[in-house]
């Protein structure tokens, strides 16, 4: 395994999408996709619609679906690849298209996200967990407050694990 330190959260910055549809913009060729191998994240966390033309659905919201394998170095931020996990929420845009810079999470995916990052810091331990803004200035993913979400999952952690 890996030698792995940190977890990468993501948006996919559209207002649909899952792990399939990710992995095709990922690999299909120039210019529609980026011509890699695989899916460039680990995870990915569904927000009930998987495809721009289908409704949303409760039963996959919050889904979290595999990516690429934990095994395999990710393709998801530039330079810290070799020792970090990615993990793509989907969303982060309005309806109107504008990104989203808070309030755009279902319940549902934050309930999967905090589960997730509990399994994946209980399966490595002292893992820091960074918003993708918070290493590259050039982005503004997860569009969401970083602060306040590693304040909700230390009470997370506190409640499940008597931290």
């Amino acid at each position: 395994m890996r030698d792995i330190s940190m977890i990468v959260i993501h948006c996919s910055d559209s207002s649909f999408g899952d792990a399939e549809t990710i992995r095709r913009w990922h690999t299909d060729p120039p210019p529609k996709g980026n011509g890699w191998s695989d899916i460039g994240y680990h995870f990915v966390i569904l927000n009930g619609q998987r495809s721009l033309k289908t409704p949303y659905d409760p039963f996959v919201d919050g889904l979290i679906e595999d990516g690429r394998p934990l095994e395999r170095i990710g393709s998801h931020v530039r330079g810290y690849n070799r020792h970090s996990i990615g993990i793509c929420l989907i969303g982060g845009r309005t309806p109107e298209g504008d990104s989203a810079k808070n309030g755009w999470l279902t319940h549902k995916q934050k309930t999967a996200l905090l589960f997730l990052l509990d399994d994946l810091t209980t399966r490595f331990p002292n893992l820091a967990i960074y918003g993708h803004y918070e290493i590259d200035d050039n982005k503004t993913c997860p569009n969401l407050d970083m602060n306040a979400l590693r304040f909700d999952y230390a009470a997370y952690e506190k409640e499940f694990h008597n931290v």
